[in-house]
């Protein structure tokens, strides 16, 4: 049956027929958002996120609806239902309140070619209800303006041009531009979600807020924030300040972080586009010659000890990173181009990674972890940054990472940590250590290439407790003062070749079997004094022969599980430390000669 339009005065109106008609259309099954940790290690936070059948998009017109015109001027609607918003209300306020507890039903806001301004309110402002569904009708461009005098009461609300304090979702395939002079551009103080629809927004403060939950399932999302661009809020309750990203597009330029979670953020899919703090600029990178030391137990060499957070929590700087949590993250999918003032990706607790490509531009750390970085799959591509992963431990099991650094490549910041590699392709370019491990190193399979450092404060492999290799190949060149290679408690073998003139930049190494079969072969992109190689194809009592650029440099039976060689032939380790280099000790992050110490010798507390 398809029912007739009424237009009526919302003070006269009464619902009896509509208040059904909400019942029935939210009814229906639930869709729970989609993932799983990918053997990543993080929790999935996907059994808690539904997109409900009234989350979505449905023919209305079909239903009993009141269409308002917002040429009669500023409305309040009282009771539960669907109504068509239209029209043009050039100085007030679209006001929902309703009273929940004697009526529970939907209100549905159809905005069909609405726009709304307001010099001294929200726009749109849901005071209360028991939920709110703002569908932006198909093919429709709607848009709402917050001026910069809003009066907040002393709650400070309303903080946005789209402001609600209840459950609000977002759905339908039209059009929202929203601006806010004054603060937010869409916040609710329970859970936000949206489901479809396009969203341009520009806010002084932060782009879209949800407290307790902000979930996306798809969409099309601009952002231009003078402070985050995404955000939940609830740092009080357990298992809150969630957000949980299924599908949809990106695009946030933000003064602080791209996108921030309280508690868990979670990623499945989606296009992303991001620039925090203005991104990644050479005048802004991180040095690791500068002089703000975090003293003991503060900060890494050349990091203060109370670095950029958020002013929520109390630090004097505010954080400006792409993707960041209190809790954990956990990304299984999408696309990734992130330009960074700060950290591209960061967790005040682990990150995981099952699955996606990454575009990594930070002036600081492209991935860190205060805890664990997993690496299960996909593809990051670090172009800039001052370390390119850091956590407590590391591990990869697969994928791809390209990494380019001013400091380390790698780097596992806590003693008793752990750089596994299980699989995956390796490719580091460091400016510091290439792979920095203050605890151990164990390597199974998969392939790591280091090109290392130049100058001898640092090496391309650089660990304390230990470097095991039973599978895979290991392919690093740098300098040669603090050169190591995997150690003699590996049970597969390995070489470290100390030449004794620098070798130019692109000069191919090979090593070849006595047959001049290529065990293994890679081309360092500077100059280089020290090649560490272990291969599954080298064992022990073979003869093979190194060449450089092309020309024998030294022939040599590996009689050890780790031989050390010079262009004369079989040498002994040159320094006498595990692996080769110098023995134990010196400073952490930023290492000056000696290697590592444990933490509380340079490292510091967590970072935010």
């Amino acid at each position: 049956m398809k029912y007739k339009k009424r237009t009526v005065l919302l003070s006269l109106f009464t619902c009896a027929a509509m208040l059904a008609s909400c019942a029935a259309q939210g009814a229906g099954d639930t869709a729970s958002g989609t993932g799983g940790n990918k053997n990543t290690g993080v929790a999935s936070i996907s059994n808690t996120i539904s997109f409900d059948s009234e989350d979505h998009y449905f023919d209305w017109k079909n239903r009993d609806y009141t269409a308002i015109d917002l040429a009669e001027g500023e409305q309040t609607i009282t009771k539960s239902g669907i109504y068509e918003i239209t029209g043009t209300l050039a100085d007030g306020s679209l006001v929902v309140d309703i009273d929940k507890d004697a009526d529970a039903g939907i209100l549905y806001l159809v905005l069909n070619n609405a726009s709304i301004s307001s010099a001294d309110s929200a726009p749109i402002y849901i005071k209360d209800a028991e939920k709110v569904v703002l569908i932006l009708e198909n093919g429709s461009e709607n848009s709402v303006y917050q001026g910069s005098g809003c009066v907040a009461d002393e709650n400070g609300e309303p903080s946005a041009a789209v402001f609600s304090k209840t459950d609000l979702t977002i759905t339908g395939g039209g059009v929202l531009n929203v601006t806010s002079d004054y603060n937010d551009g869409i916040t609710s103080k329970d859970t936000l979600k949206i489901t479809d629809g396009t969203l341009a927004i520009k806010a002084t403060a932060d782009g879209i807020v949800g407290k307790d939950v902000l979930a996306v399932e798809k969409g099309g999302i601009t952002i231009t924030a003078g402070k985050d661009g995404m955000r939940s809020t609830n740092d009080t309750d357990d298992g809150m300040g969630n957000i949980f990203i299924a599908d949809g597009s990106f695009a946030v330029a933000s003064g602080n972080d791209a996108i921030q979670a309280y508690g868990v953020l979670q990623i499945e899919g989606g296009s992303f586009d991001l620039v925090s703090g203005g991104g990644y600029s050479e005048n802004t990178a991180r040095s690791e010659t500068r002089e703000d030391f975090g003293g003991m137990g503060g900060g890494r060499f050349g990091e203060p000890a109370a670095e950029n957070t958020d002013t929520d929590t109390g630090t004097d700087t505010e954080s400006r990173k792409g993707l960041k949590a209190t809790g954990s993250i956990l990304i299984n999918n999408g696309a990734f181009t992130i330009s960074s003032y700060d950290d591209s990706v960061h967790s005040n607790g682990a990150v995981a990674i099952g699955g996606g490509t990454f575009t990594l531009m930070s002036g600081d750390d492209a991935v860190h972890a205060d805890t664990d970085v997993t690496v299960g799959g996909g593809t990051i591509t670090v172009t800039n940054s001052y370390e390119g992963i850091e956590g407590a431990s590391i591990t990869v099991g697969n994928g791809k990472i390209n990494v380019v650094s001013s400091d380390d490549g790698f780097n596992v910041n806590d003693a008793s940590g752990l750089l596994t590699v299980n699989g995956g392709e390796i490719s580091i370019n460091a400016g510091g250590d290439g792979i920095d491990s203050n605890g151990s190193v164990k390597m199974t399979g998969g392939t790591a290439k280091v090109d290392g450092p130049t100058s001898n404060n640092n090496g391309a492999i650089d660990y304390v407790g230990g470097f095991e290799i039973s599978g895979g190949t290991l392919l690093a060149a740098g300098s040669s003062g603090m050169a190591q290679c995997p150690d003699s408690n590996s049970t597969q073998l390995s070489i470290l070749m100390y030449f004794s003139a620098s070798q130019a930049a692109g000069t191919e190494i090979a090593l070849k079997d006595a047959g001049g079969n290529v065990i293994a072969a890679f081309t360092p992109a500077k100059q280089f004094a020290s090649v560490a190689i272990s291969s599954p194809d080298m064992e022990k009592g073979q003869s093979y022969t190194l060449y450089s650029g092309g020309v024998e440099v030294v022939t040599f039976t590996a009689s050890d599980t780790v031989t050390y060689l010079n262009e004369s032939g079989v040498t002994e380790n040159r320094s006498g430390g595990p692996g080769g280099g110098m023995p134990g000790g010196g400073m952490q992050g930023g290492d000056r000669q000696g290697g590592n110490m444990p933490d509380g010798f340079g490292p510091g507390g967590p970072k935010s």
